[in-house]
């Protein structure tokens, strides 16, 4: 398949963007139908489930995406099927703790929140935690072996089956009057239905394909293979734990920071404009983002594993490619950031007014997230997985410290815990480039691209805010923005096949092993 990369990367992007607007959908019904109290029961369980799926939903997979490429490109089919069975079995286990974890969680949270009925949720997600962690070895096994329609596919199903299924079950019990705490049951339903099916589909896929015939995995006899999982996983799991921990700390330190400087009641307003107006749009553009590192770590492990002539051309064309993503999509965030949240909410003009500069100062950290999620899944290829943890993490300190002191200032108030954020992501981004300069040289004509880059985005922006501003006049504010979108659509293509920045040989070269 010509371009093979490119077409991966694309469906995997189109795959998350249809998964994070069907995942914004389902909270709309789910909150029409469930009572408050079934809402608070709901919340109480769902943060414990989502922190607790890390390792099944980001670490783990990525180990064995990692492990399975480096035995593909050696051509050693039983030695990466010994990966998955061991990987499954392990998987089982740990499904099988979530559960028993979940469920004893279940009595003590309940209780200790002050709302008992939330148990019933809890035992639900406990259910659904054991699928996740089953799904774990075979989206690595498909990452690992680039079949990414089937890795994308998966997460689509379990999103369709958890929306459609939970919403279902929620719609039955309200029409039967069912007590509050099984309406919340029933909305946390939706992650037990989507897992299964989207187990039931990857295992089905896998038996299909399965060329080595799986073996009854006895754990104890592959401790040296359990140990080399175990020490990638960790760091891994750590470094996707570190944004979920800073949003639960931003979520009491911006409010209390703000209230000290002397907004009182109105920090509480101040603090939507970060996670209720802008977030959610950042979130969107991040979908990209991750479909780049995914594709990125089993091409850049087959390469470094077969130490092919082409590797070095492999790593900076990723890096290239976060920037050709990145800076137009953070730029277009930064400088249409009123015009985007118009659009969204023409009825909220005061809380625009106060969300717009916000949501400008991360649309400029989106360029610093790309770069860094693409160098950490290019980094994780060469073997220096911890790296990107540690410099995550470097960031994460910059993030909290910076916060402090400018959410002290008055005349910066919120818009400090957004320059917090982009500060953040530019530093762990910049120290994961110097990890990755000190190891992989950097070919002559990278700076060349990449400064071209720069200049096909800048006029990208001078020819979209242009033709806003000229059809502003007549279109009036949504439809002059779609003009301005179009526009910069336009230009950036053309600009792309003037500079030739990316060439046919470029992405043939990413596709060739």
């Amino acid at each position: 398949m010509k371009n093979k990369f490119a077409k991966q990367l694309g469906l995997l992007g189109i795959i998350g963007l249809v998964i994070k607007i069907i995942g914004a959908l389902y909270r709309l019904p789910l909150a029409y139908i469930m009572p408050e109290n079934a809402v608070t029961y709901y919340s109480i369980a769902y943060p414990w489930y989502t922190f607790l799926i890390v390792i099944s939903t980001s670490a783990l997979p990525a180990v064995i995406a990692k492990l399975t490429a480096e035995y593909g490109a050696k051509d050693d089919l039983a030695e990466q099927a010994l990966v998955f069975d061991v990987s499954r079995r392990l998987m089982k286990v740990f499904g099988i703790m979530t559960v028993v974890f979940l469920s004893l969680m279940a009595f003590v949270v309940s209780k200790s929140s002050g709302y008992p009925e939330s148990i019933y949720s809890f035992f639900v997600l406990a259910i659904a935690s054991y699928f996740v962690a089953s799904n774990a070895a075979y989206r690595g096994y498909f990452q690992g072996t680039q079949r990414l329609e089937i890795f994308g596919l998966s997460q689509l199903f379990e999103q369709m089956g958890r929306v459609i299924l939970g919403l279902l079950l929620v719609w039955i019990l309200s029409k039967m009057a069912a007590p509050d705490s099984w309406l919340a049951a029933a909305g946390t339903s939706g992650a037990a239905f989507g897992a299964l099916i989207s187990w039931i589909y990857a295992s089905y896929k896998y038996k299909k394909m399965q060329t080595v015939p799986s073996q009854k995995i006895v754990l104890r006899a592959h401790k040296s293979l359990i140990q080399k999982i175990l020490k990638m996983v960790f760091p891994i799991a750590l470094g996707a734990s570190i944004m979920p921990l800073l949003t639960i700390i931003d979520a009491t330190m911006i409010i209390w920071r703000l209230r000290q400087t002397g907004f009182g009641d109105q920090a509480g307003v101040m603090y939507t404009f970060i996670t209720f107006y802008s977030v959610p749009i950042i979130n969107l553009a991040q979908v990209i983002f991750t479909a780049l590192q995914v594709s990125l770590l089993p091409m850049i492990t087959r390469a470094f594993t077969q130490k092919s002539e082409q590797f070095r051309e492999k790593v900076y064309l990723g890096v290239l490619t976060s920037l050709l993503l990145g800076l137009p999509m953070g730029l277009g965030i930064a400088v249409f950031s009123r015009e985007i949240l118009v659009f969204l909410y023409p009825n909220k003009a005061e809380m625009i007014l106060g969300a717009a500069p916000v949501l400008g100062i991360l649309g400029l950290g989106v360029a610093f997230l790309s770069l860094y999620q693409a160098t950490t899944g290019i980094l994780q290829g060469i073997n220096h997985y911890k790296k990107p943890v540690r410099n995550l993490f470097v960031g994460a300190v910059v993030k909290v410290i910076t916060a402090y002191i400018l959410l002290g200032i008055p005349t910066l108030n919120i818009k400090g815990a957004a320059i917090s954020t982009l500060l953040a992501y530019a530093v762990a981004a910049t120290l994961n480039m110097l990890v990755l300069l000190k190891h992989v040289e950097m070919p002559k004509s990278f700076i060349k691209k990449a400064s071209l880059t720069l200049m096909s985005n800048v006029v990208m922006i001078v020819a979209a805010k242009g033709s806003f501003i000229l059809a502003h006049a007549h279109l009036g504010d949504r439809l002059s923005l779609l003009v301005g979108i179009f526009v910069a659509i336009i230009a950036y293509a053309a600009m792309m096949l003037m500079t030739k920045v990316v060439t046919k040989e470029d992405l043939t070269a990413m596709d060739n092993k």
